[in-house]
């Protein structure tokens, strides 16, 4: 995922496809990494909170989906980019789904995984095709920073979560 963030910064439209692919990479190795709590308990989701998570998705999805629309015109080449994005929005579903059907306490950290790379996301695509202030530059990299301590605390106690997930369900 450096790679990708490296040659992000770089040249993004020189490098697409190196970059997409090495993105690809890293998130299935994402998936690989996460895949010991990637199982979905039906019975542990409460419906109380479920209109405010409708609320919440409509409302992510409607801000990313018209950045996408003002950006997807402008991308050289969607042949890889296209599988990328797909991958990365399935990524963030999990990150931020998975904390209600495994009620771990630990794993409210995805939440802040999948926040931060929407964020992160979105303020580098910002930052190169729509406004050239270093503002949003300098906050895709503190997101990048925040997703890497935070899914690094989140590596280090993944056996601990697996271990005791049967307490919290």
């Amino acid at each position: 995922m450096l790679i990708a963030e490296v040659l992000f910064l770089y040249d993004f439209e020189k490098y697409i496809n190196v970059l997409s692919f090495s993105q690809l990479v890293g998130q299935m190795c994402f998936f690989w990494l996460i895949r010991p709590i990637l199982k979905v308990n039906f019975k542990n989701y409460s419906t109380h909170n479920l209109i405010e998570l409708v609320v919440g998705f409509i409302g992510i999805s409607y801000i990313v989906g018209y950045l996408l629309y003002l950006i997807f015109p402008l991308i050289p080449d969607l042949t890889l980019f296209l599988p990328s994005v797909i991958v990365f929005f399935i990524m963030v579903i999990i990150c931020i789904g998975i904390p209600f059907f495994n009620k771990h306490p630990d794993n409210i950290m995805l939440w802040g995984i999948g926040g931060g790379l929407l964020g992160e996301m979105s303020c580098g695509f910002i930052y190169e095709y729509m406004s050239d202030h270093g503002a949003y530059l300098v906050m895709a990299h503190l997101f990048g920073a925040f997703i890497k301590i935070i899914f690094t605390m989140y590596l280090i106690r993944i056996k601990n979560i697996k271990a005791t997930e049967n307490e919290y369900n």
